[in-house]
């Protein structure tokens, strides 16, 4: 055997190792879709729940025309959101379901625009404005709902009763 030859042998020898380590070490950084919901749902979870107190009475306010308290109350909110969905964008995705997850996020991110929206128009005075952009925002959040299905999501999904 010529001695190039068998030296490129050893080097494969030593190498095959040292790549399966590695792309060992990758596969254990990409969580599956159970462990990602997981992770998910740790972070939503008091995340949701909190936005559910702050929210409190926010149908009755808008009823009452007390549009300036329910407007706080949904900027509260809507600092919440934002900062909920930034903690979950930060979290690696299954390689799997990337592209769920991307229509997901672009969901949640128009949730957030409607949000701000909504605290717009109530500061605005605008009740009518109001109800037009809520009903955008139930709806961009059943249509975040739907990309994610499959998924199980709790805490992490729309619900539009944390929002009254």
């Amino acid at each position: 055997m010529k001695p190039t030859r068998l030296i490129a042998l050893l080097l494969a020898a030593a190498l095959l190792p040292a790549s399966i380590f590695a792309a060992s070490v990758l596969a254990a950084e990409e969580p599956n879709r159970a462990e990602y919901v997981a992770q998910l749902e740790q972070i939503c979870k008091p995340r949701s729940e909190a936005t559910a107190r702050v929210v409190r009475g926010v149908r009755a306010d808008v009823r009452a025309e007390r549009l300036a308290a329910a407007a706080t109350k949904f900027a509260k909110a809507k600092r919440i959101f934002g900062a909920t969905v930034d903690a979950i964008s930060t979290v690696p995705r299954p390689a799997t379901d990337r592209a769920t997850l991307k229509r997901w996020f672009g969901a949640l991110g128009r949730e957030e625009l409607y949000l701000g929206q909504m605290v717009k128009v109530l500061r605005q005075d605008s009740v009518a404005g109001f109800q037009r952009v809520s009903a955008k925002f139930i709806q961009e959040g059943n249509r975040a709902n739907n990309a994610v299905v499959s998924f199980g999501f709790n805490y992490c999904s729309f619900k539009p009763t944390r929002f009254q």
